[in-house]
């Protein structure tokens, strides 16, 4: 085991990102992933479904069909993110779908992506002046 790299007398000399990471839980999501995908999806999908439902004299299957519109949101989301994760470092998802929310105008996370050209607005040119310099 002391021929092993990575090991001296014993112990571990480094700490692999991939340890600390969080673990992978479900499609790809971690385990915050897949409870914020959960609550949003169940966010839009109960109410909507119960309203529509409702109409129909039927919201208690209403609250059915949100559910399993819920658990599709999960499924859907996990997809999305593991094409998203795909090939990226890790954490930069996050500031993809930030950017991604600010665009939509949804939610403002202050980036800049803007690209904007000042101008002195001169009409004449700046002629230079040349300055001697003295001797002391």
């Amino acid at each position: 085991m002391a021929d092993l790299e990575g090991y001296k007398n014993g112990e571990v000399t480094y700490i692999p990102d991939r340890l600390i990471a969080d673990p992978i839980v479900f499609r790809g999501m971690t385990d915050q992933e897949v409870i914020w995908a959960a609550m949003l999806g169940a966010a839009v999908w109960v109410p909507i479904s119960c309203l529509v439902l409702s109409l129909f004299g039927k919201a208690m299957f209403g609250l059915a069909l949100g559910a399993g519109l819920t658990l599709l949101t999960v499924v859907y989301a996990g997809k999305r993110l593991t094409d998203m994760k795909r090939n990226m470092p890790d954490g930069l998802h996050i500031v993809a779908i930030k950017k991604w929310l600010q665009e939509k105008g949804i939610h403002s996370s202050g980036y800049i992506n803007k690209s904007q050209v000042w101008d002195i607005r001169r009409s004449k040119t700046v002629e230079r002046v040349i300055v001697e310099k003295e001797d002391n």
